[in-house]
């Protein structure tokens, strides 16, 4: 792995949990800080330094998420992107399909905004976790509005088709959620019409520094409800009253003055991702999580395991093993140096690229004396 990518970044060897929160980026701390910085000063207007310090970060997340500039903005949270799409659907009627075991900050949106008038929200039951077009086609009919799905599976790592799921919702819209992915795996708009990634997981950006991709179609099709000043054009024209005329580029969903520290954080974290090779990280992160996968196998683990390949699943391996409580295996790990998760009896691991391979083998003894304790 890059010299200059590992250097980054100063996470304690046991830190198995980048599915719960990633250690931010120094580039991803240091930028909003120098940012404030200059702004602290007060040689100069405000204004312009955060301007081009904007517009900057901007581009930056446009060229990482594959569109062209003008198709993708700065968002505070995945949630927060998500809650843009999903009310601007609101009198539009239909239906949104999403898998109902979707992690809830892809659930909740979609169903505030069907009480107020949305489209009915259809939650597709998966039994194993595999969202495939198959799963999905059940629920998708002529009156689908959009398809939301996850790029990565927040609880099984498995990874979708984001081209093949487009081919069968149609003439719906897709939206991807990709913070499960995005600074782990290949992580693009693609054939999706809308990715939203918050940063601070895998992407190491740290918290408020969300990233989001549009594209044509979602300006044709949905309305800039929750938006305001900035999201408009002429916004500065303040002798003229609202509302103004949305603007033709992807800050149409900005809700106010734009998420400024969040973008340059999350514009630095993908320039390291950038460092490192995303295809160089995505071996290093699936050599790493295929480790843990052998590994817990051998102690003849129930793992959720819904991938048919390895270019179906990310950096996530969630297991349980007979006669040994999740919480307990996770707070003894823990003693042990080790930090995971739990998650409704399940015992969730997620390790980075940035993870030596003799911690997997740590992590290995420490829960072999688990199971012999047990």
């Amino acid at each position: 792995m890059n010299r200059g990518y590992l250097d980054e970044f100063e996470e304690q060897d046991g830190y198995l949990n980048f599915a719960s929160i990633g250690p931010a980026a120094r580039s991803a701390r240091e930028a909003p800080a120098g940012l404030l910085g200059e702004v602290a000063l007060g040689d100069r207007s405000g204004v312009s330094i955060i301007g081009p310090a904007y517009e900057k970060a901007r581009t930056t997340i446009a060229g990482a998420l594959g569109v062209k500039e003008g198709f993708a903005t700065s968002v505070p949270s995945t949630s927060a992107g998500i809650m843009q799409i999903a009310f601007g659907l609101i009198g539009a009627g239909g239906n949104v399909v999403v898998p109902a075991h979707e992690f809830p900050a892809n659930r909740y949106p979609w169903l505030r905004a069907e009480s107020v008038g949305g489209p009915e929200v259809r939650a597709v039951e998966i039994a194993d976790r595999r969202v495939d077009p198959d799963a999905l086609a059940v629920a998708i009919d002529a009156d689908t509005r959009l398809v939301a799905v996850s790029l990565v599976d927040y609880m099984t790592g498995f990874k979708i088709d984001v081209d093949a799921i487009a081919d069968a919702a149609g003439d719906a819209l897709v939206l991807v959620d990709g913070i499960q992915g995005l600074g782990a795996v290949e992580a693009r708009l693609g054939g999706a019409d809308v990715f939203v990634s918050g940063g601070q997981k895998w992407l190491r950006a740290g918290f408020s520094a969300g990233v989001m991709a549009v594209s044509p179609r979602v300006f044709d099709r949905l309305a800039p409800t929750l938006t305001g000043w900035w999201s408009v054009e002429d916004g500065y024209a303040f002798e003229v009253p609202p509302p103004h005329p949305p603007l033709a580029t992807a800050d149409r969903f900005l809700e106010g003055s734009p998420n400024l520290l969040g973008a340059v954080a999350a514009a630095a974290a993908l320039a390291v991702v950038d460092t490192g090779g995303i295809r160089e990280i995505e071996v290093a992160v699936l050599e790493r999580s295929g480790a843990v996968l052998d590994l817990v196998r051998s102690l003849d683990a129930e793992v959720i395991a819904p991938w048919r390949s390895d270019g179906e699943r990310a950096g996530i391996v969630t297991f349980k093993i007979p006669g040994l409580p999740a919480v307990e295996a996770v707070d003894a790990l823990a003693a042990a140096g080790f930090v995971v998760s739990e998650r409704s009896g399940w015992i969730r691991v997620s390790p980075h690229a940035t993870t030596p391979l003799h911690v997997i083998e740590g992590f290995g003894a420490a829960l072999r004396d688990q199971v012999r304790n047990a």
